[in-house]
């Protein structure tokens, strides 16, 4: 309260010169959102922003395009691979990055319709950016199906801030390791060959390894949800129903180690009968399309006496809080989980 009200002195000292100003602005650095547009968080935020995606795609192109072959730049047809399992990869993070843009737009006092085109676009730069790199690696290629699902993630958001001035359905994520079946796996071809592998070997050579690829790349562990607040949607504000719980459905694969099929090369551009080939039983281990119902948290509706720690809740609204589950995959199975992560 002290804090307040010297904030109040201040702004009332000030108020002869800051003619323009309805209210004092907060302090630069403040997490508070301004009230009217803040020329010097206008300008810090874009200076942060342009330096932070500078150096991201530096680095994504050093850490993983460049180790790669290059070639001139091409589309690719990838609909049909990962069961769509990428695509789902592509509406979460464009939806979230979107989201989180928005959010630092609102912070220097830009109004919501802006801030959330200016969401938009940034999720639009960012993700474009990563087909552009796609579009120049010779082992894959520009992706309009990518494009698409880009397209869907932002304007998911964009739509929803225009037309209900609030997200009612949020996009989130889940992953869990996997426990991999060590059998060993010999070559399919050439015969003879014993240059043999696992399946956990596979996914780590396909996925890579770590709590980040665990997230973002391994389709066999990462759950795409849509977070869906049924309060929002309640002509009575004041119902029974918690503000913060939703209810979240999600689609997730496995046993997902190909792009298509069931085998693969242990070099993947190699050509000809010579190439090392495995090949999986499709029948132990069916390539299969789980969707799941469960209970979720939305925790930028969880409000504390913290600003720090509102704005750490509401960044943190990626991940799907883990809660009992319901799964019906592909191959007509049906499961209950008393927690699913």
């Amino acid at each position: 309260m002290r804090n307040h009200f010297f904030l109040l002195l201040v702004c009332a000292w000030m108020s002869p010169v800051i003619l323009s100003a309805q209210r004092c602005q907060p302090p630069l650095l403040s997490l508070r959102p301004a009230d009217t547009l803040y020329k010097a968080r206008l300008w810090t935020a874009a200076g942060a922003g342009t330096g932070a995606y500078t150096l991201a795609m530096a680095g994504l192109y050093n850490s993983w395009y460049a180790e790669y072959p290059q070639s001139d730049f091409h589309f690719f047809d990838d609909g049909r691979e990962w069961m769509q399992m990428d695509k789902m990869g592509h509406w979460l993070m464009s939806y979230q990055e979107s989201r989180w843009i928005a959010g630092g737009a609102r912070w220097t006092g830009i109004n919501r319709r802006a801030a959330a085109w200016t969401g938009f676009a940034g999720g639009q730069l960012i993700q474009t950016s990563f087909e552009i790199f796609d579009g120049y690696s010779a082992q894959w290629g520009f992706s309009w199906g990518d494009v698409a699902f880009n397209l869907l993630g932002s304007g998911m958001f964009l739509g929803q801030e225009l037309g209900w001035g609030e997200q009612r359905i949020v996009m989130k994520m889940s992953a869990w390791p996997v426990r991999y079946n060590d059998t060993q796996i010999d070559p399919y071809q050439p015969a003879g060959n014993q240059q043999w592998t696992t399946l956990e070997r596979r996914a780590d050579e396909l996925y890579g390894t770590g709590p980040l690829n665990l997230f973002l790349k391994n389709y066999n562990t990462l759950v795409v949800w849509a977070s869906v607040n049924p309060r929002s949607f309640s002509r009575q504000p004041s119902g029974w129903w918690p503000r913060w719980l939703n209810v979240a459905v999600g689609m997730g694969a496995d046993n997902l180690f190909a792009g298509q099929g069931y085998e693969w090369r242990a070099v993947k551009d190699c050509e000809g009968a010579d190439c090392v080939t495995y090949r999986i039983d499709p029948v132990q281990y069916p390539r299969t399309r789980q969707f799941f119902l469960s209970l979720d948290l939305d925790l930028s509706r969880i409000r504390t006496r913290s600003r720090f720690l509102n704005t750490l809740l509401s960044a943190a609204n990626i991940i799907k809080i883990p809660a009992p589950a319901l799964e019906l995959n592909s191959q007509g199975r049906f499961r209950v989980y008393p927690i699913y992560f």
